[in-house]
């Protein structure tokens, strides 16, 4: 029997997962997909629901799907949920089954920084989901491993990849959680189209993601949201080594600079039109957006927050960081002072 792992933080679970799954289910015969709450994920610094509420709704998801599994072989482990430790338990658990990893397209791009990469690849077969609105690059590292069919996977017990790119969901965890905390719940809204009744139920029960009955949407957002939202997005992405720099007492420009890097022209790309379209929707237009035709470095200027995103050879050279260290800030005061500002 095949066995895929499929892991999230599922900060809500949501529809958009099911369907993709559910799409995929129809093309590899995969005879039960493991949904592993990640508990502990290494590249995300914080998440917004508990373990327990996250696993909980997890569970009322897939309550009606028997071929789906809440796996909660993560949080019992008690450490980091590194991707690894979990395909080596499965093949305890499991030591006659296929195993599979199931994994967004935008994970593949920093599929080569995971814990333990090289052994992980090799370990196990692995299905990517083409998520629409993002571009697919394949690391070096990964082409190799490539296989053109299902057919040709299954002829493998491990190491090869398979792109699947038929599904057809274009939803993230970070949109619904600002739609919940954010939009009325009319039918037509996101949370009533990606969110399962019961996962909802539970959502408004326990009052989670600042969700209300009379929820309104905010109509302009101070400097403090616009990074919180840009943050966001670059982590919905898996934007690397995101900075948030205060610059609000040295600087008459902005309030925030937030600094990131991505794998590739493409990721750098990508991670900066996820920052923009998620303000967009906000109502928060970009000022300007310079240099996302070459891709190696893209500053977006929102006002108050300015965002530079880089390949991490191109942050490291210009070191723009360094522009707003310890002493710069004490050479704008004495300067300041000297002025009598």
């Amino acid at each position: 029997m095949l066995i895929g792992i499929f892991g999230g933080t599922f900060d809500p679970v949501h529809l958009g997962h099911k369907r993709a799954l559910d799409a995929l289910h129809q093309t590899l015969p995969v005879g039960r997909v493991h949904w592993v709450l990640s508990a502990r994920p290494p590249h995300k610094e914080s998440v917004s629901a508990s373990i327990e509420h996250r696993f909980a709704m997890l569970e009322l998801a897939l309550k009606d799907a028997p071929h789906y599994v809440a796996d909660a072989s993560e949080i019992e482990r008690q450490a980091k949920s590194y991707t690894i430790d979990t395909v080596e338990l499965f093949r305890q658990r499991y030591p006659q089954a296929d195993l599979c990893v199931i994994i967004g397209a935008d994970s593949l791009l920093t599929l080569p920084t995971w814990h333990r990469y090289q052994a992980l690849m090799a370990s196990v077969n692995w299905v990517i989901m083409h998520r629409p609105g993002y571009p697919l690059e394949v690391p070096s590292e990964i082409k190799p491993r490539l296989v053109e069919s299902p057919a040709e996977l299954l002829q493998y017990k491990h190491g090869k990849v398979w792109v699947f790119d038929a599904s057809d969901f274009n939803i993230s965890s970070t949109q619904l959680r600002h739609a919940i905390s954010t939009e009325q719940t009319q039918p037509a809204s996101l949370v009533n189209e990606f969110l399962a009744p019961q996962v909802l139920s539970y959502i408004q029960t326990h009052k989670l993601y600042k969700i209300s009955q009379n929820s309104v949407v905010e109509k302009s957002m101070n400097s403090e949201q616009i990074k919180d939202q840009v943050v966001d997005a670059l982590d919905d992405v898996k934007g690397q080594d995101i900075n948030v720099i205060d610059i609000a007492d040295i600087s008459d420009f902005a309030d925030y600079m937030v600094v990131a890097s991505g794998t590739s022209d493409t990721h750098v790309k990508a991670l900066a039109r996820s920052a923009s379209d998620k303000l967009r929707v906000q109502g928060v237009k970009p000022l300007n957006e310079d240099g996302s035709d070459v891709g190696e470095w893209v500053l977006v200027d929102f006002g108050d927050v300015v965002l530079h995103v880089m390949r991490p050879e191109v942050r490291d050279y210009y070191d723009l960081e360094k522009l707003w260290d310890e002493d710069v800030r004490k050479m704008v005061e004495q300067h300041r002072e000297e002025r009598g500002e």
